[in-house]
């Protein structure tokens, strides 16, 4: 089985990505963040942990960070997914790296906790896509309103009286290998400096990357680095120089090879089609080899709206 590390983009508020999805398939992968499933309509089969979970319309479900997942539907599901990171609540709440929900799927209407979660749910959706002013400052208030319900409404263990000790090592290792590389990917960044730092041989953490990333070191360095100039492309008026240097590329060349090979297509040209695109209609956005089609911002806000009038 090929397993993919998923990167999640945080582009648009830090640590909380939110998203609405019509699903076929996605392939196994696993992610750092938590993530929170709703099925909107349709159904869904969760394989996971060695079995494989089924949802109906209404069933919610909680994702663990670093917990392998494969999602499949045998007609279509349409999915609202929040995704964030243990980071948000480590200050206060540092317990929620001890925390492994159980992934038991739940009837939201049959309590007065699950109705106040998914009304929580949907209204911090509808905030990460309204984008109004502070809008991320909302947004985490919501995050943490919602883990408060998710303790209370979902079983869920201490790792650590599991006896899992093996796993919450390699989680630790994933979570600061991963941190380390976020902090530092605009510099000159090495696999075997990291080898160093986690007291490893180079041998045994290059394997140990691609088992548990699903790629090498250096691919997974390059889509960091393409996913951060892809946020200054759009979101800024930086030259390519200017980002090339930001984003930890030593030259045009090697950022333009990386970008297309991702992306398809060349940074300049990428920038020039966010352009073209500003004025017009809104359209899903296709993910062929895993069957799935992600909503617009409009088409999702206009789906969330609809949802909390009901």
């Amino acid at each position: 089985m090929t397993t993919e590390f998923e990167l999640i983009e945080h582009s648009k508020v830090q640590d909380i990505h939110v998203f609405l999805i019509e699903m076929h398939y996605r392939s196994t992968h696993l992610h750092m963040d938590i993530e929170v499933v709703y099925l909107l309509s349709g159904s869904l089969n969760i394989v996971t942990n060695n079995k494989k979970i089924s949802l109906q319309k209404g069933d919610f479900l909680v994702l663990n960070s670093c917990q392998l997942h494969e999602l499949h539907s045998k007609n279509s599901a349409l999915l609202l997914i929040f995704q964030f990171s243990p980071k948000i609540f480590e200050a206060f709440f540092p317990q929620i790296n001890e925390v492994y929900f159980d992934t038991t799927p739940i009837a939201l209407e049959n309590s007065e906790t699950g109705k106040r979660l998914l009304e929580n749910i949907l209204l911090a959706s509808q905030a990460y896509f309204k984008e109004e002013e502070y809008f991320s400052l909302l947004c985490h208030g919501f995050s943490s309103i919602i883990m408060f319900d998710l303790i209370k409404l979902v079983p869920h263990k201490q790792i650590k009286e599991e006896n899992k000790n093996q796993l919450l090592l390699k989680l630790e290792r994933i979570k600061r290998i991963s941190d380390y590389i976020s902090k530092n990917y605009q510099e000159k960044l090495l696999l075997s400096d990291i080898a160093k730092k986690e007291a490893l041989s180079f041998t045994y953490l290059s394997h140990f990357f691609h088992e548990n990333f699903g790629v090498t070191f250096q691919e997974y360095l390059n889509l960091l680095r393409c996913e951060k100039a892809k946020y200054l492309l759009i979101h800024t008026e930086n030259t390519l120089l200017t980002i090339c240097g930001l984003c930890g590329f030593s030259d045009l060349r090697y950022l333009n090879s990386s970008f297309k090979r991702f992306y398809g297509v060349s940074p300049k040209t990428f920038r020039k089609q966010q352009q073209n695109c500003e004025n017009q209609v809104d359209t899903l956005k296709q993910d062929v080899t895993n069957k799935q089609c992600i909503f617009s911002k409009n088409q999702s806000l206009k789906k969330i709206s609809q949802l909390l009038t009901l």
